[in-house]
Order: structure tokens, then C-alpha cells, then sequence
């Protein structure tokens, strides 16, 4: 059995939540270590035995991450955010198809929970089972590449890749992007963890997207060249269209405004029209 760990940021996590998330960890097969990094609560995060506790000054999860991988020194690592849950059978077979195909990372299909409904999100069909076509397709916005039931091997963290503390929205894709420039990324049809989504910190929110908006235009300006570009173009349309409803700060919508004239890319008429009218709040 292949040994991983598992890398748990958290961040003011209520005890039960956090447990869960652990246990969760735990309960999979060829678990070596559960490393949770306390990202600065207050009070201290609190776990069982069953895991081990590293607290650091709060400095985001990109940073919480890094400092779960120096910590960790199994051949693979699995991230999971404090409030989602892995599924064992899914983790394990994730592993099993990187190690088949010789990927340097995985990703999986997963469920999606808010409140009681809970909705399966699989992988494009034609990629189920199968190495992912070109590194640049992590940059589709599809939600199998976030950073919570994302698996890495020993050769990327050996590879120097790290998440950017500098990003707090898009730094999953962003560094997914990179590790698949070292090597392949496998994507396994079985769920492999369930994602909570809260209503609390939506990142559709005038306010997020500001962060959203300067965290996008930097990610867009390092890779700009070939099959990244429509998929970039896609992200920025979404952004284009949701912040003139949202109506975010001036600053954004000239920075989403330079993107979208640097590429050449045609802003729609009905952000245009949203914006004049509503502006910014």
C-alpha cells in the first residue's frame, strides 16, 4: 500500500469541523501522517491524538500548505481543506491511476454539499481514467482543480514547486499549472472527498471579487501563450460579466478593463451597459 499524507490548513475551524475533516484522513488506507497547520487561531485549533498539530503566525492557506509539505516526507500528498471530507475508496484509487500512469499529481471527481443537497461533480468524460490532455486545462474552470482533495507527488514538492502566498484566490490552479509543467496529472472518475460550500465568504461578493479581480490579472499575465489563452478568456468573461452585477470598485473594472484590451478580447455589450448604469458600489 502506498503511503501519503495528508496536509490540513485551518483557520478558527469550529472543534467538531476540524475532527471531522481528520477523521476523515484517518480513515483511509495508507494514511502515514494527518498534519494539520493552525493557521493562526484564536483559540488554538483543537485535535485529537490522531493528528499532528503545527501552529504558525496567520499567513493564508497558500502559506499553512507550505508549511504542511516541509513537514511532510511521504511519497505522496493529499490537501484537504478543514471543512471537506475525503472519501477513502476514491483517495485510493486517485493513487492508484498516478501511480499507473506515472503522473507527478492527480485530481478526482468529488460531491459538492450545501445543507442537505449534495451534487456529484465528475470529470469531462473523456478524461476519466486518463492522464489530463495538456497542464494548460487546469486553467478551465471546472471544480475538480481545487486545491482540497488535490494529490502531489514527492517529485514536485522535490521539484521546488510551492503554493504562491502572495495569491488567495486562484492559487490552487495556479500552482496545479506549474506542477504540470514538471510532469503528467492523472484524473481519476471516483469521488475522492466531499466539498462543503458555505454561504459565508462568496467569492461572487463585490468584496471578494476586488481580490478575485487582482489575483486573476496575475495569473492571466504568467501564462499568456498558447492553449492557456481560452481558457483564460473564459475566467475572464465571468468576471467581466459578474463584477459589472456586482458592481465592484473602479480600480477593478480598469484592471479586468486592461486585461480584456491587452488581449484583444471584445467586452460584452451587456457588462458594458451593467456598468454605466449601476457603477461601482
Amino acid at each position: 500500500m502506498t503511503r501519503f499524507d495528508v496536509v490540513i490548513p485551518t483557520f478558527n475551524a469550529p472543534a467538531a469541523r476540524l475532527a471531522a475533516a481528520v477523521a476523515s484522513a484517518r480513515a483511509c488506507d495508507g494514511v502515514s501522517r494527518v498534519i494539520a497547520i493552525d493557521d493562526g487561531s484564536e483559540p488554538v485549533a483543537l485535535v485529537e491524538d490522531e493528528c499532528e498539530l503545527i501552529r504558525q503566525r496567520n499567513a493564508g492557506p497558500s502559506a499553512a500548505r507550505n508549511r504542511g509539505i516541509e513537514a511532510s516526507d511521504a511519497p505522496w500528498i493529499v490537501f484537504l481543506d478543514d471543512d471537506d471530507a475525503l472519501i477513502p475508496p476514491g483517495v485510493n484509487a486517485m493513487i492508484a491511476i498516478a501511480e499507473r500512469l506515472g503522473a507527478i499529481a492527480g485530481v478526482a471527481a468529488r460531491f459538492e454539499r450545501r445543507g442537505e443537497v449534495v451534487r456529484r461533480k465528475d470529470v469531462p468524460e473523456e478524461w476519466a481514467g486518463t492522464l489530463l490532455p495538456h497542464w494548460s486545462d487546469v486553467l478551465r474552470p471546472i471544480a475538480i482543480f481545487g486545491a482540497s482533495g488535490l494529490l502531489v507527488s514527492r517529485r514536485a514538492i522535490e521539484g521546488g514547486i510551492r503554493f504562491d502566498v502572495d495569491l488567495h484566490i486562484g492559487e490552487d490552479r495556479e500552482f496545479l499549472a506549474r506542477v504540470g509543467q514538471l510532469g503528467p496529472i492523472a484524473v481519476s472518475d471516483e469521488p475522492a472527498l466531499t466539498v462543503s460550500l458555505r454561504d459565508e465568504g462568496n467569492l461572487s461578493s463585490a468584496a471578494q471579487l476586488a481580490r478575485r479581480i487582482r489575483d486573476h490579472v496575475v495569473i492571466a499575465g504568467r501564462f499568456s501563450e498558447g492553449e492557456c489563452v481560452a481558457h483564460l478568456r473564459q475566467a475572464t468573461m465571468w468576471l467581466v460579466n459578474a463584477a459589472a452585477k456586482a458592481g465592484v470598485d473602479d480600480a477593478s473594472w480598469r484592471a479586468l478593463m486592461g486585461l480584456m484590451g491587452a488581449r484583444r478580447w471584445r467586452v460584452p455589450l451587456k457588462a458594458r451597459v451593467r456598468r454605466m448604469f449601476r457603477g461601482a458600489r
